[in-house]
C-alpha cells in the first residue's frame, strides 16, 4: 500500500486501533476527546435501524511523543509538542501506514503468498463480503416459503389452482366394494387432504424460520465470508462486532468488495473446517438442519431451493478484523 492512499472505515475495532497505536507510538503524550457528534438515522426499506455502530464522527485531540521537535534559538532551547487532531478514521490510516513502514503486514495476492500465511500475521486482503451462509440460505429459504403460501392460498398453484376437480391418475384399480363414483370421490378427498396438510407444513416450517433468523440476526455479530478476489476458491472468516460497524442496516457491507486488516487467529490444514454453527445463541444444530431438508426437498419441483452451508472448508483462515475500508 502506498503512503499516499487514504481509507474510509466501513468497520472499525477502536479499542484494538487505539492499543496498537498506543504500542507502536510508545504511548500518547496526552490524550482526550474534545468533540462527538451523534448521527442516527433509518434506511428506507429495511426493518432495521440504520443506526451508526460505532461513532466515526468523534475528533480526539491526541499527542504522540514522535510529535515533539527541539528547536534552537539564541537564547536557549525551546521544545514545542504540536497539536493533533484526529478522528478514528485518520486513526486508522496511520497505523496501517505505520505497519506498512515496518514491513508487518503480509498481503495475499496469490497461492504463494497465501502460503507464507502463518497464526498472529498481520494480514490485508481485499475481497467480496458474504453474509453468514446459514443465515444467507435460511432468509432466502424463508422468502421461497411465504412465497409458495402465498401462491398456495391464492390457489395459483398445483395443486391448489384445481382442488375442486382434481386431476385422477389413470390406471389405479378400484378397491373391491367401491364403485368408480366412490372411488373417484375418496382420491379427491384424499388429494385436498394431502394439499391441506402440505400447506400446514410449509407454514409450520416458514414459522420456524422466522424465529431462528430473527435470533441470529438480533445477535451482537455478523459472520463474514470473505471471497478472495484473486484466489475465489480460499475464503476468510471473520466476526464483525455489531458496535463497531458503521451501518448496521447491512447496506454498505454484504456482497461488498472491500479491503480488510486483521490478525490471523487459524489456519485451516486440509482435513479441517470451520463449524458456522458454532456459537449460535438458538441452538441450532446439524440435526435440525438435517431436519429441514426433508420437507424442503419436497418443494424443489416448483421452486428453486438454495443449499444451506453449515461449514467453511479448507482453504481458509479465521481472522480478528481490525478494519474493513474503501
Amino acid at each position: 500500500m502506498e503512503k499516499a492512499y487514504l481509507g474510509i472505515p466501513i468497520y472499525l475495532d477502536t479499542n484494538t486501533l487505539l492499543d496498537l497505536l498506543a504500542s507502536m507510538e510508545d504511548g500518547f503524550s496526552y490524550a482526550s476527546t474534545i468533540e462527538t457528534r451523534e448521527n442516527e438515522s433509518k434506511t428506507s426499506g429495511s426493518s432495521k435501524e440504520g443506526n451508526f455502530g460505532i461513532n466515526f464522527y468523534t475528533i480526539l485531540k491526541l499527542g504522540f511523543k514522535g510529535s515533539a521537535s527541539n528547536k534552537n534559538t539564541d537564547l536557549k532551547d525551546k521544545k514545542k509538542t504540536d497539536e493533533r487532531f484526529h478522528t478514528y478514521g485518520s486513526l486508522m490510516n496511520r497505523l496501517i501506514q505505520n505497519l506498512h513502514e515496518k514491513q508487518m503486514i503480509k498481503a495475499i495476492n496469490d497461492d504463494q503468498s497465501w502460503d507464507y500465511i502463518n497464526e498472529s500475521d498481520f494480514i490485508e486482503l481485499q475481497g467480496k463480503f458474504i453474509p453468514n451462509p446459514i443465515v444467507n440460505s435460511l432468509t432466502k429459504l424463508n422468502n421461497l416459503l411465504d412465497l409458495l403460501i402465498r401462491f398456495s392460498e391464492q390457489k395459483l398453484i398445483p395443486p391448489f389452482d384445481n382442488l375442486d376437480n382434481p386431476p385422477i391418475p389413470e390406471n389405479v384399480p378400484i378397491p373391491e366394494g367401491l364403485s368408480k363414483k366412490q372411488f373417484i370421490n375418496q382420491v379427491k378427498k384424499d388429494i385436498r387432504k394431502n394439499a391441506e396438510n402440505q400447506l400446514k407444513q410449509n407454514k409450520s416450517i416458514k414459522e420456524m424460520l422466522d424465529g431462528i433468523t430473527n435470533d441470529l440476526g438480533n445477535e451482537d455479530y455478523q459472520k463474514y465470508v470473505i471471497e478472495l478476489k484473486n484466489l475465489p476458491d480460499h475464503k476468510i472468516l471473520a466476526y464483525l462486532f455489531n458496535e463497531f460497524i458503521r451501518d448496521r442496516a447491512g447496506a454498505e457491507l454484504p456482497y461488498g468488495e472491500f479491503r480488510i486488516l486483521g490478525k490471523v487467529v487459524r489456519k485451516l490444514k486440509p482435513y479441517e473446517s470451520i463449524d458456522l454453527l458454532e456459537g449460535t445463541t438458538v441452538g441450532l444444530s446439524n440435526e435440525i438442519i438435517d431436519g429441514l431438508k426433508s420437507p424442503l426437498s419436497e418443494m424443489s419441483g416448483q421452486f428453486r431451493i438454495p443449499e444451506i452451508f453449515t461449514t467453511v472448508n479448507f482453504p481458509a483462515i479465521q481472522i480478528i478484523p481490525i478494519a474493513v475500508f474503501v
